[in-house]
């Protein structure tokens, strides 16, 4: 008797999956108006070039002005990459040949900001090498579009209040 009401119920839902198939497609409609084009986007990133440095065992460190506010620096991506002549590498990473490592600091004003660019042993101990030569620098700033601060109350552990807390906003 199982068996019977199972086949019966199996066969029902494969004649419905078979009723639902559509048929041929119609005739295509006549052709919509032509749209203007929209402007090319860059997702409101915007890139900052420097020109040459030169760092040393006396001068290990550099500062550049970002014409950017401190409220716009601290809800951004920023991503900086210096030429030495022969390619690209980004801040805050080993050098060429891991002969140096750099890092980057920023500093957020009212009305503009400031990138200060360091260079140091591979071990992370004061720079002592020979000059390095940079050809330039870009600053790449990447705005957020949208801002997440942590809440107290919620708790970012939890998976159901995380959720909870990103659908009413």
């Amino acid at each position: 008797m199982k068996n019977l009401k199972f086949f019966a119920v199996a066969l029902f839902v494969m004649g419905m999956i078979a009723a639902s198939c559509e048929g041929p497609e119609g005739p295509r409609g006549p052709a919509g108006t032509s749209g203007s084009n929209g402007t090319d986007g860059n997702a409101n990133v915007s890139v900052y070039g420097f020109p040459s440095d030169t760092l040393t065992s006396a001068v290990y460190w550099v500062y550049h002005t970002l014409p950017i506010t401190g409220g716009l620096l601290d809800s951004s991506m920023i991503v900086s990459y210096y030429s030495n002549g022969v390619g690209w590498y980004q801040v805050g990473e080993l050098g060429p040949g891991a002969l140096y490592q750099t890092r980057y600091w920023l500093y957020g004003y009212t009305a503009s900001s400031e990138i200060g660019i360091g260079v140091a042993n591979s071990d992370g101990s004061l720079y002592t090498g020979s000059d390095i030569v940079w050809d330039s620098l870009r600053v790449f700033v990447i705005p957020a579009n949208q801002f997440y601060a942590a809440e107290p109350e919620v708790n970012f552990s939890n998976y159901y209040e995380v959720e909870s807390y990103f659908d009413q906003k």
